[in-house]
């Protein structure tokens, strides 16, 4: 008898349009080269829509009237553990704490907690185990790959789902504007919500409604049992990603194409917590998607 083809959980489902969110990179309030007003300038003349700047210990704050028609968001890093707290309702000096301190503040203040660079951090699958319950974990951290290759955390994201943790994905610069790395904008994530407020975007990241990318779009996900339908900017593969052994697909094109099919009826063998999609550009850049996690 055939095994039972899982529904999957849709989190693009909610309409909208796409914002460009960037919320991990640091200013002279901590150990950033440029001031708070400098180094947001440079994401909001890059065309982001969303912007957190994350100072160490501190949630800097820059009057938004000098940013017209860009959202500032609140944000700062927990110095250790490395958690970005999105969202955050105070100013200024901030309390660091333990793990489960951290989220508890995060929680408190209703804000979006993101484990930041875990592979940079070198933490042990049991430490990874132990970031919980945080909303998203930092699938690329874009300076950190380029200073020393510790910037993917891609198998510590996958470990946590397939311990039945619903973490999204998030991908972020973490730009510090120091002369020997001046990069940005290599890692970022693209938010579909209805309108840009805090709210709104605060639910969407929630909600799962957006992914990362080095530059590849998702434009639309569609699901049906047995079926994913993806629009996408031109791109050459795309990889279905699943826990179990040998589990997923790739597909490749020649040409770059724009709509693709995914079947999961023929090897979904045994029913799984979650389908997750990844695509590659001509130029290797990837984008990933949340999971589309299993309903039950």
């Amino acid at each position: 008898m055939a095994a039972k083809v899982p529904l999957l959980e849709n989190p693009y489902t909610p309409r909208g349009r796409w914002y460009k969110g960037a919320f991990h990179f640091h200013s002279t309030n901590s150990d950033g080269s440029l001031t708070p007003a400098e180094s947001i300038r440079k994401y909001a003349d890059a065309g982001f829509d969303v912007i957190g700047l994350s100072d160490h210990g501190c949630v800097s704050v820059v009057p938004p009237e000098w940013f017209p028609g860009k959202l500032l968001i609140p944000t700062g890093e927990f110095s250790w553990p490395h958690i970005l707290h999105i969202g955050a309702k105070g100013r200024g000096r901030v309390r660091e704490g333990s793990f489960k301190q951290v989220l508890a503040r995060v929680r408190r203040e209703r804000g979006f907690a993101v484990f930041c660079h875990p592979a940079w951090s070198n933490h042990t699958w049991q430490e990874t185990m132990d970031a919980w319950p945080v909303d998203a974990v930092e699938v690329l951290n874009y300076v950190t790959e380029i200073e020393n290759a510790t910037g993917y955390s891609i198998e510590r994201w996958d470990m946590m789902l397939q311990a039945g943790r619903r973490v999204w994905g998030f991908a972020d610069d973490d730009s510090h504007f120091r002369p020997a790395y001046p990069q940005y904008g290599g890692g970022y994530v693209m938010i579909r919500a209805p309108r840009l407020t805090q709210d709104a975007i605060l639910r969407a990241l929630k909600g799962g409604s957006f992914y990362s990318t080095m530059c590849p779009e998702f434009h639309d996900i569609r699901v049906t049992r047995g079926q994913v339908k993806v629009r996408t900017s031109p791109v050459v593969e795309l990889r279905a990603i699943a826990d179990g052994v040998g589990a997923g697909q790739c597909y490749f094109s020649k040409r770059p194409c724009r709509d693709w099919t995914v079947r999961y009826d023929g090897w979904w063998a045994k029913p799984r917590r979650y389908l997750r999609l990844e695509l590659k550009d001509t130029r290797g850049r990837t984008a990933w998607s949340n999971p589309l996690f299993v309903r039950r």
